[in-house]
């Protein structure tokens, strides 16, 4: 066989766009021959981030205060993975030029990439106060809304139900908010079953199965027919690779709740593999 004939066409990396290189070569001699936010982005276009951040740069120094250059060189730097950079950029973009919505959410964008949430928030309400239909601002603005209340929530302020805004957390993605929610409840009421079952499902989340296995007990002593309990006790047994003890949880949920389809599938499944493993 042809070894050629045998290679992954899907790495073969796209040939140069030599037209693009000729214009690149053009403007480092002389910027004015180029448009340079037009040039970056179809660098950035053709993944060549920091080529991009490069000639950016370059056209600031002719033009510090082109808004529009600012956010482009802030773009080419967050895809380089330069965040801290991109940051500055790109609030000095929103800074020049604070009517215009597209800086501000690129700037709530890198900041929820850094994990700075509270600061994304506000950012993001600011861009929502120029255009109210922009649905990557909202989508950021409603995770930081949410995060802003579990730490309310943290601090103290007890002025809503902990595993809803749990499970609120936990649909955005927001699993150590979650975790850290339900963990400051249940210093409270320790026996809500509810609260114990959203913060088995925060911690099996974060992947400690160990925490949200020794509250799924204790939620099962408290609320015996809660087929819920013993469903997640089931998988989560089942995820620490203790069969035995999945399939005893999963028959304690049938008879639980006898009419729970997905229980009864479930209890079927952990019997087939205890069946294998035997014959095996």
């Amino acid at each position: 066989m042809d070894p050629a004939l045998d290679r992954d066409h899907a790495t073969t990396p796209a040939p140069r766009d030599h037209r693009l290189d000729l214009r690149v070569l053009r403007f480092r001699s002389d910027p004015a021959l180029d448009e340079p936010v037009m040039l970056a982005q179809q660098l950035i276009a053709d993944g060549r981030f920091d080529e991009a951040a490069d000639l950016t740069s370059k056209g600031l120094e002719g033009d510090p205060e082109d808004a529009e250059l600012l956010l482009t060189h802030g773009m080419a730097l967050r895809r380089a993975g330069k965040l801290n950079s991109a940051q500055q950029a790109i609030a000095r973009a929103a800074k020049l030029d604070p009517e215009w919505t597209e800086p501000w959410r690129h700037l709530a964008e890198v900041l929820q990439a850094r994990g700075r949430m509270a600061q994304a928030y506000v950012v993001a309400e600011r861009g929502l106060e120029l255009d109210p239909s922009d649905s990557l601002l909202r989508r950021i603005y409603e995770v930081g809304e949410l995060e802003h209340r579990a730490q309310r929530y943290v601090d103290g302020r007890r002025d809503e139900d902990p595993a809803m805004l749990a499970q609120l957390l936990l649909s955005k993605g927001r699993t150590d908010a979650a975790f850290e929610v339900t963990r400051a409840a249940l210093l409270d009421e320790f026996d809500d079953e509810d609260l114990l079952v959203a913060h088995a499902h925060a911690a099996r989340a974060r992947g400690d199965l160990d925490e949200a296995i020794s509250v799924l007990n204790m939620a099962a002593c408290e609320a015996p027919d809660f087929a819920e309990v013993w469903r997640l006790l089931a998988v989560s047994y089942e995820e620490r690779g203790e069969i035995d003890r999945a399939r005893e949880a999963a028959e304690r949920g049938v008879k639980a709740a006898p009419g729970d389809r997905d229980l009864h599938a479930l209890h079927e499944r952990l019997d087939d593999m205890g069946e294998t493993l035997i014959t095996l």
